[in-house]
């Protein structure tokens, strides 16, 4: 089939919202466009290309064989023309008004969004940073489809066209309250498995790498208490006999709170990398180069000031 000399590219922007959300009510409100205009878009895709695209099932409109068969096809197709136009305008970060979206767990987000903010802030004024929260099996998908223009994370699959700069190795530490008598003599690997522990994870199971490397010697931590964040985590702790293992990073960022001592972790843990994750098809895009070099260097003189 042969696209007519006038056809109009952005029903193609209109077919891959309604395909991501299964609604025209949804693609609308991510468009910024009116329920009616985008019904009108696609009654026009649908009589260039002789298929219905969608049909309705169960409330949501589920894709023909067709559709399914174009939908990867268009997406490169979009992208690869929003990377070509913004590689053809260099990014002026002092006027840019632009708006970068930064995949962020919630532990790391604690430790280190508000740097990158106020540095942002100084380079670019009127830039808009947003953080957002996302799931590690959709990483890849999220990046390649422009949800998210970067994220910072410890591990990723590896999935193809997935980009990644190591900028930092992190330590665990112990956090315990400072007047704990489990920890009177220091913290030995009996003591740490003879106490309560606090866990902090915004998954409702799990384990941390510390349970990984305990089991590798045939020994299990008693959790106590499981929270969502570290900061909760660690109120717990100041208030408490139990012990609390987190990044160096994060706990250095927390020990103005008072109350609490940090010591090593009696175990052999490897230091694990914190990763700046992209997808190769923003590779032409100035902004993007932009973010990525800004939170490079701010990461990197952050270690430097730590060791």
């Amino acid at each position: 089939m042969r696209l007519g000399s006038r056809f109009d590219l952005n029903l193609l922007g209109v077919f891959e919202a309604i395909y991501a959300r299964s609604s025209v009510t949804h693609a609308a409100r991510h468009l910024n466009l009116s329920q009616s205009a985008v019904s009108h878009a696609l009654a026009r895709l649908r009589r260039e290309l002789n298929d219905q695209l969608f049909v309705r099932v169960d409330g949501k409109l589920v894709p023909t064989a067709l559709a399914t068969t174009i939908i990867e096809p268009v997406r490169r197709a979009l992208h690869g023309l929003e990377s070509a136009i913004g590689a053809a305008h260099e990014f002026d970060p002092a006027h840019s008004a632009r708006q970068f979206r930064i995949g962020l767990r919630p532990n790391i987000e604690a430790r280190m969004f508000a740097d990158l903010a106020v540095a942002a802030r100084a380079a670019a004024p009127f830039v808009q940073l947003a953080s957002v929260d996302f799931r590690r099996a959709d990483l890849a998908r999220a990046l390649a489809l422009g949800e998210l223009d970067v994220a910072l994370d410890v591990e990723s699959e590896a999935t193809a066209g997935l980009q990644s700069r190591k900028l930092r190795l992190d330590v665990l530490v112990v956090a315990a309250r400072r007047d704990n008598p489990l920890v009177a003599d220091g913290l030995t690997l009996a003591a740490y498995l003879d106490a309560q522990h606090a866990f902090a994870s915004p998954r409702p199971a799990g384990q941390g790498t510390e349970d990984l490397a305990l089991q590798a010697i045939g020994a299990e931590r008693q959790i106590g208490m499981r929270c969502q964040g570290l900061s909760t985590a660690w109120d717990i702790v100041a208030r408490s006999d139990l012990l609390l293992t987190l990044p160096q990073s994060h706990a250095e960022t927390l020990l103005h709170r008072g109350g609490v001592t940090l010591f090593p972790l009696p175990l052999e843990v490897p230091p694990r990398p914190l990763k700046l994750f992209w997808h190769e098809v923003v590779e032409g895009d100035g902004g993007n180069a932009w973010l990525r070099e800004l939170i490079t260097g701010l990461l990197t003189e952050q270690h430097a000031e730590d060791s």
